[in-house]
């Protein structure tokens, strides 16, 4: 199979598969996908089909006034007395729609919208002496 390659002149020399696909920078088997699909559509064949489909539409799991429901719930603590996080969330969203599971990505998800973050306290050393810790620090103004 031979292609034609301009060389800025306006004569065309011969240029086969093999080397046409070297001098762009693509693979023989796809080079010769792209030559099946140019011979079969035209120039319409080339184009990147990708950019032709529409965008995955994500679907809200809650209407909004369960959204506003959520937000209230989330201004309380939770029933275990710890704190939110995307997979409780995730079961609060369950609940609320009656559905088996819905995945924890979609509680951080969820939390995120609602302009909500993981509001945990500084870890503390389970040895730390908190007098010594206290002695350390230096007090202010010496």
């Amino acid at each position: 199979m031979a292609l034609f390659a301009s060389t800025g002149s306006a004569v065309c020399e011969p240029l086969y598969l093999t080397d046409a696909a070297k001098a762009v920078g693509l693979n023989y088997d796809y080079a010769r996908v792209v030559v099946q699909e140019y011979n079969r559509d035209g120039a319409a064949g080339l184009r990147n089909r990708r950019k032709d489909q529409r965008p995955h539409q994500s679907r809200s799991l809650l209407s909004p006034k369960q959204l506003e429901d959520l937000e209230a719930r989330l201004q309380s603590p939770p029933d275990d007395d710890g704190v939110w996080w995307g997979p409780k969330v995730a079961r609060v969203i369950a609940e609320v729609i009656g559905v088996p599971k819905v995945w924890p990505q979609r509680g951080w998800d969820y939390l995120k919208r609602l302009e909500q973050s993981l509001q945990v306290p500084r870890p503390r050393h389970r040895k730390g002496d908190s007098e010594a810790q206290e002695a350390f620090k230096k007090t202010p103004g010496a």
